[in-house]
């Protein structure tokens, strides 16, 4: 190489300037994705191409335990810390598993965009969001805010869906996990007459 040593010199110092802040944001997600005992990280790539020459994770992988001792594994595509203090997270094609309890069944939660507060555990899902669980109800949201460790949640929006006994639409939906609990209001079901009859 033929460059001159002022310019050498000058890339050097812009080096030494931007790359302890690139690694501190860095760490900073990696200490979002760490934040309890029960909570790893399975895997973790830098890439700053992604967000315009900023930090993000790529297929980071979070798992934990409820209040009711339910096993949880929440994935994405990516996260991106969306404030200086990396309480707040932004993550992208959502995928979160939660295990049966002796209450509860399997249940699983679905996204393409939504936010993580690192301090209260909480979900605020905004689009694409799909809730199934293994009793057979598959439930279509345009939103929906979760809590991870209580394993609550409740919508602002429209809610339709599918269930053992036909399918449904409602204008908000709340859920309770201690037991399992669906509260729909302004609930419309078209029954199944195949799933009544199966019923009786």
């Amino acid at each position: 190489m033929n460059d001159n040593p002022e310019i050498h010199s000058r890339r050097v110092a812009w080096l030494k300037l931007v790359l302890p802040s690139l690694a501190l944001a860095l760490l900073g997600l990696l200490v979002i994705f760490s934040r309890s005992g029960d909570d790893i990280i399975q895997l973790a790539i830098f890439d700053a191409a992604e967000t315009d020459g900023g930090v993000v994770l790529r297929d980071p992988v979070m798992r934990g335990v409820t209040t009711d001792n339910a096993p949880y594994e929440i994935a994405a595509r990516t996260a991106r810390s969306e404030d200086t203090e990396n309480k707040l997270v932004e993550l992208r094609d959502i995928n979160a598993r939660f295990e049966a309890t002796a209450s509860n069944s399997a249940y699983t939660i679905v996204a393409t965009k939504g936010f993580m507060n690192n301090e209260t555990g909480i979900m605020d899902l905004r689009e694409g969001v799909t809730y199934r669980d293994e009793a057979g109800l598959v439930l279509d949201l345009v939103d929906l805010v979760y809590d991870t460790a209580q394993g609550t949640g409740q919508t602002q929006n429209p809610v339709s869906g599918v269930g053992p006994q036909g399918r449904f639409t409602a204008q908000s939906l709340q859920i309770s996990k201690t037991p399992s609990v669906y509260i729909f209001e302004r609930a419309r079901l078209t029954v199944d007459p195949k799933a009544s009859k199966a019923d009786q």
